[in-house]
């Protein structure tokens, strides 16, 4: 059996909907409880599905506090958290040899100093200190993506031929990269969490959106003409899907 709670509206129509792990029913007030119960049961598999991948991105996504992981570059990095006078980030090996990105904040205040220092191994009781960690990262993962993506869409256009008139770098939060009918091209500098050849694969994606702005075959057929392992990349994306998502709660 499935719980699930009932919202009746004005309404004309009735959906399901699962937030937060809970299934929620929007009805108008003239529907049957007897046909809800039904309904709900019958899509019972579906619901749990939902369920279960709600519970998954929960677990799996990063929320910047101290010993929470990310990926860096295609590889689980663990986030280690300090407070200086001055701010920094860099990947490092702790004491067993595993991969851990320093965080420093900076601090200027001593007394704020000290404070910080004591709760920096419970930082996600705090959100604003989640919410700096975040920021510091997300400034450091554009840095590293204004250099990188630079120089690997410049890299591409010789190979294959397709030059964009610009190239932006920003953040979204559903897709990686983008290409206007003006040949512009805009990248997520939250690639940086990615394997070099996913990020390979990105620009080359897009690149080729100059050629045919829409996903028909002919478009595919010029991705993998210049990049023949797309599909692989296209895989490693969807498998960590879950783990890709940059949120604080």
């Amino acid at each position: 059996m499935i719980d699930y709670q009932v919202i009746r509206s004005h309404r004309k129509t009735l959906s399901l909907q699962v937030k937060q792990g809970l299934v929620i029913v929007r009805t108008p007030h003239f529907v049957d409880e007897n046909y809800i119960d039904s309904l709900v049961q019958k899509k019972s598999a579906w619901l749990k599905n939902k369920i279960a991948e709600q519970a998954r991105l929960k677990n799996n996504h990063c929320d910047f506090s101290q010993g929470s992981q990310l990926f860096y570059f295609g590889q689980k990095v663990t986030l280690d958290i300090h407070f200086g006078i001055k701010a920094a980030t860099f990947l490092s090996l702790n004491s067993h040899n595993e991969q851990i990105l320093v965080v420093t904040l900076a601090v200027r205040n001593k007394d704020k100093l000290i404070q910080y220092k004591l709760s920096r191994h419970k930082p996600s009781e705090n959100t604003d200190l989640s919410a700096r960690v975040k920021k510091q990262l997300e400034l450091h993962f554009k840095q590293q993506a204004q250099s990188l993506i630079l120089i690997k869409t410049g890299h591409f256009s010789e190979l294959t031929g397709l030059m964009p008139t610009g190239i932006k770098i920003k953040q979204y939060r559903a897709r990686w990269g983008s290409c206007n009918s003006r040949g512009e091209l805009s990248f997520n500098y939250l690639m940086m969490m990615l394997p070099e050849g996913v990020i390979n694969y990105i620009v080359v994606h897009e690149l080729c959106h100059l050629s045919y702005l829409n996903h028909s075959p002919l478009f595919w057929q010029l991705v993998a003409k210049h990049f023949p392992d797309y599909r692989q990349a296209k895989q490693w994306l969807k498998t960590h899907q879950s783990e890709l998502l940059w949120r604080l709660n």
